[in-house]
């Protein structure tokens, strides 16, 4: 397929909903637990700096930190660099036992050098953190797990709060059952609100996305006393115009493997800045034995959600966020591990400009047809010869 440039869609607008989204995450600051809001704010296409954004940090040591106003952090002696199993330093402060990936591998800086820029780097921001908690500008974030003692988060609104009139959001996991719900508020200052789930603490890239786009936003929404951004249908405009009928795909392998159904576009006709979602919603019948369904949008995937196997005989949506900037062709579509005795169907194919897909409810496609049964093509066959 020929690409399409954006130009040719229209992309001189601001376009609505991703920058609603951008601005309203530039004004979170995470304090700490994990690295997941980092990604979140990353995954929705900013990259504002924050103390504690890529940092493991104990409740306890924050609390501590943040009654001194962190004034070990930082001093002659306090960092050290480590090699993690993923190969990057990391940086560690003794005082207050908090653990920042540095993103540096050994092969691309000396720990020397590391080292004294990451003294530079987190006096601005200690300054910076300490400023934003005093004027109140910013909307600071902490996850809490189940088993978190509720006056531990007491404590810790004590210390932010001794600081200045900063906003605090309490979030916590709802579990499957979540859907999207208005942010509360729980005190003066304090907000509540809940995620589906909370990313593995060793792997917090993997957010849930669309359960934090929905809190960032209705968190925003109530403190600042603005509309809620509109993620419904037609929220982020089209990036190329694709089919949205019935399609079925089927493997064309005998033994189990990747099967792809996408299209290939030139990575030349889209803003390599710009993050771009592909959605669609699947149809998997019950006699379905592959073992993977995803979307695609580009290499570079960012966030997603694949088909939930379990679910048989009804829609549901896969999607799939990233950049393209990885190849000259990049694919946008559908793919399968499965053989080609597994087929699906799907409907309503989407590709946008925008950190997540459009959101509202299943639409009502029409239930897509069973195969026939080696005896109905007998007896169709017996019904042609007459």
């Amino acid at each position: 397929m020929d690409a399409i440039t954006e130009r040719e869609l229209g992309s001189g607008t601001e376009y609505g909903a991703v920058a609603s989204l951008a601005e309203r995450l530039h004004g979170f600051r995470s304090l700490g637990d994990n690295c997941e809001f980092g990604f979140v704010q990353r995954y929705g296409g900013v990259e504002p700096s924050g103390l504690l954004r890529f940092a493991y940090t104990p409740m306890e040591d924050l609390i501590r930190g943040l009654r001194c106003g962190f004034e070990d952090l930082g001093a002659p002696g306090d960092l050290h660099l480590s090699v993690s199993q993923g190969g990057t330093f990391y940086c560690h402060s003794r005082a207050y036992n908090i653990w920042a990936n540095t993103g540096q591998t050994p092969d691309s800086i000396t720990p020397e050098t590391l080292l004294d820029r990451e003294y530079g780097r987190l006096a601005h921001l200690k300054r910076k953190m300490l400023d934003e908690l005093a004027t109140g500008s910013h909307i600071f974030v902490r996850k809490v797990a189940q088993d978190e003692p509720q006056v531990d988060f007491d404590r810790l609104a004590e210390a932010v709060w001794a600081h200045g009139p900063a906003t605090l959001l309490r979030v916590t996991e709802a579990g499957p059952g979540w859907r999207p719900e208005p942010v509360r508020w729980a005190g003066d200052r304090l907000i509540e609100g809940r995620v589906r789930r909370f990313a593995p603490l060793d792997t917090a890239w993997e957010t849930d996305l669309e359960p934090w786009m929905h809190l960032v936003d209705s968190a925003w929404s109530l403190v600042r006393g603005v509309p809620a951004t509109d993620l419904g249908e037609g929220a982020f405009q089209s990036a190329m115009p694709l089919p949205g009928g019935l399609r079925r795909h089927a493997g064309r392998r005998r033994e189990p493997g990747f099967h792809g159904f996408t299209r290939m576009v030139d990575r030349a006709a889209f803003d390599p800045q710009a993050i771009y979602t592909f959605a669609s919603w699947v149809w998997i019948p019950e006699a379905f034995s592959g073992t993977r369904i995803q979307a695609a949008a580009g290499y570079a995937r960012l966030a997603g959600l694949d088909a939930d196997l379990t679910r048989r005989d009804c829609w549901q949506k896969v999607w799939a966020s990233g950049r393209l900037t990885h190849a000259e062709r990049e694919p946008v579509g559908l793919a399968m591990i499965g053989s080609r005795r597994d087929h699906f169907w799907s409907a309503g194919a989407r590709f946008v400009r925008g950190p997540i897909p459009e959101q509202g409810q299943t639409p009502h496609w029409p239930k897509p047809p069973k195969p026939l049964s080696l005896g109905d093509l007998l007896a169709r066959l017996q019904a042609r010869l007459g």
